[in-house]
This record gives C-alpha cells, sequence and structure tokens, in this order.
C-alpha cells in the first residue's frame, strides 16, 4: 500500500515538473517574441516630408588654411544627379531638370571638394514654365556621422516668377572643408506651406568656394 502511494506521489510530481518546464518554454518563446516585435523599425510612408535641417552659425573647429586663393572656384551640380529621400515619383528632362516631386521631399547629391576648401556660398538654378507662387530652397550640408548636422548656408528661388531663375545664397558663413571629419552634400526639396508646382525643376546648384593655394591641398585625404 505504502508503495503504491510512493508510486502514485512520484507520478504526481514528474506530471507537475513537465507542466513548469512548458510554462517556462512558452514564456521564454513569449520574451522573444515580444523583443523581436520590439525591435521591428517603425515605418513611415515614403513621401512624408523630413524635418528641416538645422541652420548651424559655428559649424565647426576650423583651421585656416596656409593661404586661399584670391579667386572663387566653381562646383557644379546637375539637376538630374540628385536623388530623392524616399520611394517617390518625379521626372527627369533631357534639359538636365528634374521635375514633378511632391512638396517636402529632399532630394541631396553628395559634394566632394579639396581638403581645406573655404565654401562662402551657394547658387540655386531653377526653372518654371508658368508663373506660380511656389518656391523651393537648396541647403548645403555637413555632418559629423555622429549626430552632429545641418546646414550652413542657403538658397530660396524667389515666387511669381516664370522661367529660369538664378538664386545666391545670403548667409555669410563660410565652411572649411575637412574631408577627415565631415561629410557634405547639398539638399533641395519645394518648401511646405505653398501651392504644389509640378512643373517647378531643379536644373542644378553651384557651390562657390576658395581653394588652398598649396597642391598638397587639392585633393581629399584618402588612406587605404
Amino acid at each position: 500500500m505504502n508503495a503504491r502511494r510512493f508510486i502514485v506521489a512520484l507520478g504526481i510530481f514528474a506530471v507537475a515538473a513537465m507542466l513548469l518546464a512548458i510554462s517556462a518554454i512558452g514564456y521564454a518563446a513569449g520574451e522573444q517574441i515580444s523583443q523581436a516585435a520590439s525591435s521591428v523599425p517603425q515605418m513611415v510612408p515614403p513621401n512624408t516630408p523630413p524635418s528641416l535641417p538645422p541652420y548651424i552659425s559655428s559649424v565647426q573647429p576650423q583651421t585656416q588654411p596656409a593661404a586661399l586663393s584670391p579667386t572663387l572656384s566653381y562646383y557644379f551640380i546637375s539637376g538630374n544627379t540628385f536623388t530623392p529621400g524616399g520611394s517617390v515619383a518625379y521626372s527627369r528632362q533631357v534639359t538636365g531638370c528634374v521635375n514633378q516631386m511632391p512638396l517636402g521631399i529632399p532630394f541631396s547629391a553628395p559634394v566632394h571638394l579639396p581638403q581645406g576648401s573655404q565654401v562662402v556660398s551657394i547658387t540655386l538654378y531653377t526653372y518654371d514654365s508658368a508663373t506660380t507662387t511656389t518656391v523651393s530652397t537648396a541647403y548645403f550640408i555637413l555632418n559629423d556621422g555622429k549626430g552632429f548636422g545641418g546646414y550652413s548656408v542657403s538658397a530660396t528661388s524667389p515666387p511669381n516668377t516664370s522661367g529660369y531663375r538664378q538664386t545666391n545664397s545670403t548667409e555669410n558663413n563660410p565652411v572649411i572643408i575637412d574631408n577627415q571629419n565631415y561629410n557634405y552634400l547639398v539638399e533641395w526639396r519645394k518648401d511646405l506651406g505653398t501651392p504644389d508646382s509640378t512643373l517647378l525643376s531643379l536644373c542644378g546648384v553651384r557651390v562657390a568656394y576658395y581653394a588652398p593655394l598649396a597642391s598638397g591641398l587639392y585633393l581629399p585625404f584618402v588612406t587605404k
């Protein structure tokens, strides 16, 4: 009789241990599913306008090159080399312009200038076949890949004009190119809050800079 009770008690203990193990496995699986779900990035619609870049008045600790050329040099970026910040529809023109993009969506192109150059201004080239109040802005942007970034100069196309338009930046905020610690780009977007002229076209942006006189500084520093 005692042996039978012992066997029954042993069976109950085994069943309880099995149930506890199953519960623990289920809990662990639930934790893994929960963690996996929390790590999934939140999807943002591709045509959602991102925030505007901040203006930076003191861009970075700048070391003035020994000597800069007294003559301005220019770095021209054709409009059809700009790419959008998302999966949005737009049109490339045979004239080198792009248009029919949504309001507020940035189009950007990288800028590669000689180490030690000093960027002083940009010029925005746009075209519209009709007179509209739509405006657009180009920004000269830098960032260090660690959360620090913004624009130093910008140029805005004027409203209520048609045809080709050329607009210069107005900020006096020069930037010394430091290819070892920063990357540089030009970003352009049609401004939010204005009527959307789909045919307002970006035809190009020209970056004006003073190049360093020392021949060794004309190319970006590259290590292998």
